[in-house]
């Protein structure tokens, strides 16, 4: 999960996306191998917890501005990969990361950041790879999309959005840029995380962070 740091998290509902990225609460699926990094729900006191999150900048706390309120996104589609999943506006939790779905079959938008139709920054989604509840989701085919993939954002006014993916990275958590990820006034940009990495099966979790990166289709 994701973890918000300032003042102003106490107004937003945020992705920490390292910590959302971090909080992967399961092993992965023996039949998908190392390469299948699932982020697990927010843990419990029945379950092992997960590293923490890390912070989200406080320059990203901030309420959903008009544009982003006015178009939630609604589904997600990579058809290069067959991934096809429901989108969930997700804020954040009690212990400060950010909600995700506990469904690995579903996955959050950070409502409190750009939405699809807003003219700069970074729409972000995040969600679990898998789960101790519901094993390894879809979201394990991230790490087969390669860049000039396709992604199709289609929100609840009926619009949709398409990007061209063009990094598909594995990331440090500890050196995850959140600044950049979290990003409200730069280029109009579409990122998605999950975990990725190695898995610390003593407790440690995921190393990475799993982040595609992909730019809009004019």
């Amino acid at each position: 999960m994701i973890r918000l740091r300032g003042a102003a998290i106490a107004v937003m509902a945020a992705l920490t996306v390292a910590g959302l990225l971090t909080g992967c609460g399961s092993t992965p699926d023996e039949r998908t191998g190392p390469a299948a990094r699932t982020l697990g729900p927010t843990p419990t006191s029945a379950e092992p917890r997960a590293p923490s999150a890390p912070p989200l900048p406080r320059t990203h706390a901030a309420a959903p501005t008009t544009a982003a309120a006015a178009s939630t996104p609604s589904r997600m589609r990579i058809d290069a990969v067959n991934l096809d999943l429901p989108v969930l506006a997700v804020g954040v939790a009690t212990d400060g990361q950010m909600a995700l779905p506990p469904d690995p079959a579903r996955i959050g938008w950070y409502q409190y950041g750009p939405g699809p139709r807003d003219a700069a920054g970074s729409v972000v989604l995040g969600g679990h790879v898998d789960s101790k509840e519901f094993g390894t989701g879809p979201l394990v085919r991230l790490r087969k999309v390669r860049a000039g993939d396709r992604i199709v954002l289609r929100s609840t006014d009926g619009s949709a959005a398409t990007y061209r993916v063009q990094t598909v990275k594995d990331v440090r958590k500890s050196s995850l840029a959140l600044g950049e990820v979290f990003d409200r006034d730069g280029p109009r940009q579409l990122r998605i995380v999950t975990c990725g990495g190695p898995y610390d099966r003593n407790g440690g979790g995921y190393r990475d962070n799993l982040v595609v990166t992909a730019t809009p289709v004019r």
